[in-house]
């Protein structure tokens, strides 16, 4: 069985399923977290080309936010390259709201 590394920079990460196979990938919450992504290593490669083949249409999956490779370090270096393409997902910064919001005292 070939396997692939992926990276998922989603805050939680995901849990894929296809029929009753579920692979849980590492998002932002892992220990380890390279360019805002989670690593994920040695996921069965035929499987998560099936997953990305049927769901290529969702915003995350056409963003790149879910991407695999064969070797762990190209899945790094990819998301070290990816570190500032934001998911609209990350946490507020207090000294950058949004026009709407304001800080409280």
């Amino acid at each position: 069985m070939a396997l692939v590394n992926v990276g998922c920079k989603l805050p939680n990460g995901i849990i894929l399923s296809i029929g009753d196979k579920q692979v849980r990938l590492n998002g932002i919450n892992s220990s380890e977290i390279i360019g805002g992504h989670g690593i994920t290593e040695g996921v069965d490669k035929e499987f998560m080309d099936t997953w990305l083949a049927k769901n290529k249409e969702l915003s995350f999956v056409k963003r790149g936010f879910i991407f695999c490779h064969e070797k762990v370090n190209d899945v790094k270096a990819e998301a070290k390259d990816r570190k500032n393409e934001s998911t609209g997902l990350e946490p507020l910064s207090a000294n950058k709201l949004p026009k709407n919001l304001e800080k409280l005292n």
